[in-house]
This record gives structure tokens, C-alpha cells and sequence, in this order.
């Protein structure tokens, strides 16, 4: 009898373990379907935060040791959008509290400067209220704590939250691409089955050699 339940564990855990990679991403997305979590709406900024000010760094290469990496909370840097009202914090990893704080980064994405996807989401009706208003051809002004980046917008989307294909390739490409999204319609409070992606390409900005 305590056989099969072994294996049933076993291969469980082992299922468990294959599919993380791949529902992670869309899990990150997902969380932001509840608007009305966004009530609890905003924390005083700078809490927990390494950035201070900007470095002035907008090319050359960096290697993982010429800069301090930042920690799950942390904010490392700060990010403006023309033509909307995004002016925030930039926060390391993303969970209910830190959405509280500004825009929050994925784990499951990389940290700008790697030449892959940065996805970055934030409350439709706090920080990036404003980002369905986005233009084509806006530039994004992303500065951390070891350089300063800028991506242009060149597309915008309307993507099902289950829809992990409607983003998939720019997340997980080897183009630096800067993906950020919110919930979508921004006037609602109840669960929404959308969001609004802009994604940007990369114009300036150091590289990050993370295997040297």
C-alpha cells in the first residue's frame, strides 16, 4: 500500500518541477488580475532602496562583479515613459506588497543590460495607470544603479492573461527587449482578463556580461 503512494509522490514533485519554468512567467502575469488588490494601492517610496541617482553609464560592457546585484525588495532603479505620467521606483522581484511600492521586475525575466527580455509590470491604477496611453516611437528612460538604458516603443498589444504566447518569444528572445504591461481596461476594479503590453527595444544603454 505505501508503495504506489510513493510513487505518486515521486512523480508529482517530478511534474511539479518540469512545469515551473514554464508557468512561472505566466503566473507573474496572472497576479495582476485582480484589480481590486490594487486598493490597497501605494507605499511611501525609496523603502528599501539602493539607487541613488543616476550613473551616467549609457555604454562599454560590465561584468557581474564591477556592480553590486540587487535583492529580492530592493530598488535599484527608477523608470519615466513620454507621453504618460509613469515616474517610479523600479523594484527587484514582484509579490503584492512590492507592487505597493512602484514597478516590479520579474525574477523570470533578466535584469536590463543582458541582451534578453525585462519584463516589468506595475497597478493599473497606481503607477501605470497611464501606460495604455503609450505611443509608438515614446522613448522609455531606465536608469539603475550601473547604468542608464533607453528603449523605444515599437509595438503595443492587448493580450489575454492566459495567453503566455502573446509574449513568450520577446521574454525569452536573445533581443533585449523591455516588455511592460498592467492590467487592462485601467477604470476597473473588479478581475480582468486582459493586459496592456508595450514592448520596447533597447537604444542605449551598458551590457551586462553576467558569465564573466
Amino acid at each position: 500500500m505505501l508503495l504506489p503512494v510513493v510513487f505518486f509522490l515521486c512523480g508529482y514533485l517530478i511534474l511539479f518541477a518540469c512545469l515551473t519554468p514554464i508557468l512561472d512567467p505566466l503566473v507573474t502575469v496572472y497576479e495582476l488580475a485582480f484589480s481590486g488588490a490594487n486598493a490597497q494601492t501605494i507605499e511611501e517610496p525609496g523603502a528599501d532602496s539602493i539607487f541613488n541617482g543616476s550613473t551616467g553609464r549609457t555604454g562599454g560592457t560590465l561584468n557581474w562583479d564591477d556592480f553590486t546585484f540587487p535583492v529580492y525588495g530592493e530598488a535599484f532603479g527608477h523608470i519615466t515613459v513620454e507621453g504618460t505620467e509613469i515616474d517610479t521606483d523600479l523594484i527587484y522581484g514582484d509579490s503584492k506588497s512590492l507592487l505597493k511600492r512602484g514597478a516590479c521586475m520579474s525574477l523570470y525575466s533578466h535584469i536590463p543590460g543582458c541582451g534578453r527580455g525585462v519584463l516589468v509590470g506595475a497597478h493599473n491604477n497606481t503607477y501605470f495607470h497611464t501606460l495604455q496611453y503609450v505611443e509608438e516611437g515614446a522613448l522609455v528612460h531606465l536608469e539603475t544603479t550601473y547604468g542608464a538604458y533607453v528603449y523605444r516603443v515599437y509595438r503595443t498589444d492587448i493580450i489575454e492573461n492566459t495567453d503566455r504566447a502573446g509574449y513568450a518569444e520577446e521574454l525569452n528572445g536573445y533581443k533585449e527587449i523591455l516588455l511592460l504591461y498592467t492590467c487592462y481596461p485601467n477604470d476597473t476594479i473588479a478581475s480582468t482578463p486582459y493586459r496592456f503590453f508595450a514592448f520596447c527595444e533597447k537604444v542605449s544603454g551598458p551590457n551586462v556580461n553576467m558569465y564573466e
